[in-house]
């Protein structure tokens, strides 16, 4: 093995690896689509008790947060807002009344 090789080598395997790990930590940190998020809030409205058609979604106005889904079961007396991070997780939620089957 030529002295060039031996020490190329090992810095392009190095080169190789770190570009691996890094496109592997970014495609894991990507935040899902908006379309995602609003079905992943209204699934969790479902199993509170609500349809998930009663929910809708507006950009957060707060930094940090990406999406509000307001979900409503007859008109404004039961009321739940989801405030989602800009990485689609649930950061907080807010309840107004009791939600029933609608």
């Amino acid at each position: 093995m030529t002295p060039n090789l031996r020490i190329w080598a090992p810095v392009a395997a190095l080169v190789a690896l770190a570009g691996v790990l890094g496109w592997l930590m970014g495609v894991r940190s990507t935040a899902p689509g908006e379309t995602e998020v609003i079905e992943r809030m209204a699934a969790l409205y479902a199993e509170e008790g609500g349809q998930p058609t009663d929910c809708a979604a507006r950009p957060a106005a707060s930094d940090g947060l990406w999406l509000v889904v307001r979900c409503a079961c007859g008109g404004d007396r039961a009321v739940r807002e989801y405030f989602v991070d800009d990485f689609g997780r649930l950061a907080h939620r807010r309840e107004k009344g009791e939600v029933t089957q609608c």
